[in-house]
């Protein structure tokens, strides 16, 4: 499509790369420490998590070409699924009275702390802006507006199909 993305999603689409790329960067720091001290490299954990964000990146560009699946995929997925795992595991944390960052799995000190904590709260500000984004009117109007289009690029591609075949 010729259009320019419209303000809200435009900041969706930078929002939940925000969010991917967190979630690459607390992987990171998940593995950094196991194979600093000598660890196997959990390969099967990686290449799962690789395959999601790979495929967390290809939603988050059909969304910004105005797929109204995609924009229901990313919700369902990165916020129903991803934010929730981030409150359970805190929520678990609490009430098993270890507190919240170990029921994130943060464990240590200092400034590798600081910077877990860091991340959580940009993937969470930058899922839940994203989602708010993602479905505000001028991006309602963009998907109602890139469905017409879409339709109307089949019907062509329809029309071209059978005109060549009254020809043959």
């Amino acid at each position: 499509m010729d259009r320019t993305l419209p303000s809200p999603v435009r900041w969706a689409t930078i929002l939940w790369s925000v969010a991917i790329a967190a979630g690459i960067t607390e992987t990171s720091l998940a593995v950094a420490p196991g194979l600093a001290g000598g660890g196997a490299v959990p390969w099967l954990a990686l290449v799962t998590r690789g395959l999601l964000y790979t495929f967390s990146a290809l939603l988050v560009a059909w969304f910004s070409r105005g797929h109204g699946w995609a924009r229901i995929t990313l919700v369902v997925l990165m916020t129903g699924v991803g934010l929730a795992s981030v409150l359970v595991s805190m929520g678990l944390g609490v009430l098993s009275g270890f507190g919240v960052f170990v029921g994130l799995g943060y464990e240590g000190h200092g400034a590798v702390l600081l910077i877990r904590v860091a991340h959580t709260l940009v993937y969470v500000g930058a899922v839940v802006v994203a989602t708010v984004s993602a479905f505000l009117p001028g991006a309602n109007r963009y998907f109602r507006g890139a469905r017409g289009a879409v339709a109307a690029r089949d019907l062509r591609h329809a029309g071209a199909s059978l005109s060549r075949a009254a020809l043959a």
